[in-house]
């Protein structure tokens, strides 16, 4: 049987766009999967490639301690962008099964702390 896997609970939930240095800190995307054809006559035609959009999400944390940052490193370490993971969206509250879309990448802002992006694919 798979290992599950969980995103810690215990994470610091991330700054809200009006907090200094976050930017866009959250970012809800929708993906579409039309493909489109325009025959020689300029007529559209379209049709969905698939049934399945994928949602992502993309979240900005600034001040994250070293503690809580070495939980996310030691957890990126077990799930890397290759395997799934239970995640609860800090914004609506909802259960999602998804893997990480790019490489751990954050900065140490000292004193204030670590500050980063993670994103999130729906599996």
């Amino acid at each position: 049987m798979a290992e599950t896997y969980t995103f810690p609970t215990d994470f610091p939930e991330p700054n809200i766009a009006s907090s200094s240095g976050a930017g866009d800190s959250y970012k809800d995307k929708l993906q579409d999967s039309t493909i489109s054809v325009t025959s020689d006559a300029n007529y559209k035609k379209t049709r969905p490639r698939t049934t399945r959009m994928v949602e992502t999400w993309t979240y900005t944390w600034v001040g994250v301690n070293d503690a809580d940052f070495a939980k996310l490193q030691a957890f990126f370490r077990q799930v890397g962008t290759f395997q799934q993971f239970a995640w609860k969206d800090w914004n609506t509250k909802k259960d999602h099964v998804v893997r990480f879309i790019e490489a751990l990448e954050w900065q140490e802002n000292y004193p204030y702390g670590w500050q980063g992006t993670l994103k999130f694919e729906e599996v």
